[in-house]
C-alpha cells in the first residue's frame, strides 16, 4: 500500500473527518468537499445517504420541512478488494493518490500509534468474526476481520483475516459503554 493511502486512513482515524467533512455536516457542505459525483439513496422523506464509492455520508430529518442533520459516515474499505482505486472519489484520489485493494489493521494500528493515536479494542456484536477498535478523541471505529497468525489466510470469500472491513463515525463513549455491557469481553477473546 502506498504511504499516501495509509495517510488518508490515519487522517480519518485521527480527525474524525474525511478531507474535513465531518459526520454532522450538511449534504451541501459534504458535496463542497467531496464533489457532486455520488449516488443519493433515500428510503423515506426523513433519511438519506450519499454514496461516494469508498465513502458514504448519512443524514436524517424530522420532516421534509426540516433541515438534514448529519449522523455518521462510513469508509467501505472492503469495496477496494473488488473495484480497486476506481471507487475512490476524485477529491480523495487527487490528495492521496492510489489506494491498494487491502488494508491490514495491524499496519494501521502501528502507524496510528506512532502519531500518538491509540485504538482501543472494544466488544462488538460481530464477534468473533470481526474486531472493533475505537479512537475516543475522534469517535471513529475500525471494524476488522479477526486477525490470524498468518494474516494472508483468507476469511469468507476473498476477505483477508486481519484486514480492515470498514471505518466509521461517530461512535461515542455511550455507544462503547453499551457494547461493553452487552457483549462483555466477547469481542476481545
Amino acid at each position: 500500500m502506498t504511504p499516501y493511502s495509509l495517510a488518508f486512513y490515519i487522517d480519518v482515524v485521527t480527525s474524525g473527518t474525511v478531507l474535513g467533512a465531518g459526520p454532522a455536516d450538511s449534504p451541501e457542505r459534504v458535496s463542497e468537499i467531496l464533489g457532486t459525483d455520488f449516488s443519493e439513496i433515500s428510503l423515506s422523506d426523513n433519511s438519506m445517504w450519499r454514496d461516494y464509492g469508498l465513502v458514504e455520508f448519512f443524514w436524517i430529518r424530522e420532516s421534509p420541512d426540516h433541515p438534514w442533520k448529519g449522523t455518521h459516515f462510513t469508509l467501505q474499505v472492503h469495496r477496494l478488494r473488488h473495484r480497486g482505486s476506481a471507487i475512490v472519489g476524485r477529491a480523495i484520489h487527487d490528495r492521496y493518490g492510489r489506494f491498494d485493494r487491502y488494508l491490514r489493521f495491524g499496519k494501521l494500528e502501528r502507524l496510528s500509534a506512532k502519531r500518538g493515536v491509540v485504538l482501543e479494542e472494544v466488544p462488538d456484536a460481530n464477534a468473533p468474526n470481526f474486531t472493533q477498535h475505537w479512537q475516543p478523541a475522534s469517535e471513529v471505529s475500525v471494524l476488522a476481520h479477526r486477525a490470524h497468525e498468518d494474516w494472508r489466510e483468507r476469511a469468507r470469500g476473498d476477505a483477508r483475516l486481519g484486514g480492515v472491513h470498514a471505518i466509521y463515525s461517530s461512535v461515542n463513549a455511550e455507544s462503547v459503554a453499551r457494547n461493553r455491557e452487552r457483549f462483555g469481553r466477547q469481542g476481545t477473546q
